[in-house]
């Protein structure tokens, strides 16, 4: 979702419509133009300067033994994704990596939620 990769992402044209429909925020709204239509990026979204920072900050990312697998192999720096993330992965991915890499890249008030989230499935998961 914040790394917008195309043709993952709910910030479609169809859905900017949806939207525009029920809420009245000017930053979503489709901009027409005669004969094709613009949609502003999501508040959320990063830069590609960004996005290139974090793949580079998870590609030279070191955990140890049985934490996760090598997430370093799993980062693409030329299409901004990853690829073939297991389940755990994935959960340590949430629970560690969000609430630290985010923090200074995104606004407090899409952050603070992110950091909830991660917060309340690592007390989930954690052996009490």
């Amino acid at each position: 979702m914040v790394m917008d990769v195309k043709g993952k992402t709910n910030n479609s044209t169809k859905a900017k419509i949806n939207i525009s429909l029920f809420c009245h925020y000017k930053n979503i709204k489709l901009i027409y133009d005669g004969s094709w239509i613009a949609k502003p990026k999501a508040s959320f979204a990063l830069d590609k300067n960004t996005q290139l920072y974090v793949n580079q900050l998870l590609k030279s990312l070191c955990f140890s033994y049985g934490h996760t697998s090598n997430i370093s192999r799993l980062v693409n720096l030329e299409d901004y994704r990853l690829y073939e993330m297991k389940s755990h992965d994935c959960h340590m991915f949430m629970q560690t990596f969000i609430p630290l890499a985010y923090q200074d890249l995104l606004p407090n008030r899409i952050w603070d939620p992110f950091t909830k989230i991660s917060h309340f499935f690592r007390d989930i998961y954690s052996n009490k």
